[in-house]
């Protein structure tokens, strides 16, 4: 998924004069995350390097596969994000014009849903550096049901909830 990701990416990339440096994907292996919200959460690292860098500005992205864990860290050379915390609250975005913060809101939730987080910090390269760290364990999603209790419940006939019992 992230080879393929960036491979996407890369023509822009090339466009924008942007050197990009790949690590850590010569393995292949499994996270307790579907393919297309993985990809959504790769997308929005990577738009956001693109939408508040300049162009020619470099980027990696470093993938480093543990025992029980996946950390994928994307890193740039640009200005950085002078409030990390407020970047991570979603809705305040990261002091880019425009930005919700829903970008990020939404990698949050793929690395939690793993039992991981997110992080914000400074970058080797001299910007910003974002690790999402997923858990192989699955602790985010141990009980298969989970998801199931937090959804509405069915409806019967004209499409009223049923009423709840009365004690």
């Amino acid at each position: 998924m992230i080879r393929d990701r960036m491979e996407f990416w890369s023509a822009l990339a090339e466009d924008e004069d942007r050197t990009v440096r790949l690590a850590g994907v010569d393995r292949t292996v499994r996270v307790p995350v579907a393919r297309p919200e993985l990809g959504a959460a790769l997308d929005a690292l990577l738009g956001n390097v693109f939408r508040h860098t300049p162009e020619g500005t470099a980027l990696a992205v470093d993938v480093h596969n543990g025992e029980d864990s996946v950390i994928i860290l994307v890193s740039d050379a640009g200005p950085g994000i002078a409030d990390p915390d407020a970047a991570l609250r979603r809705g305040h975005g990261d002091g880019g014009p425009g930005s919700t913060g829903l970008g990020l809101d939404i990698v949050r939730r793929v690395a939690e849903s793993t039992g991981g987080d997110l992080r914000i910090g400074r970058s080797v390269l001299g910007g910003t550096e974002v690790r999402v760290w997923l858990s192989l364990n699955g602790a985010g999603s141990a009980d298969p049901g989970q998801r199931r209790r937090g959804r509405k419940k069915r409806t019967r006939g004209r499409g009223r909830p049923k009423e709840p019992a009365e004690h």
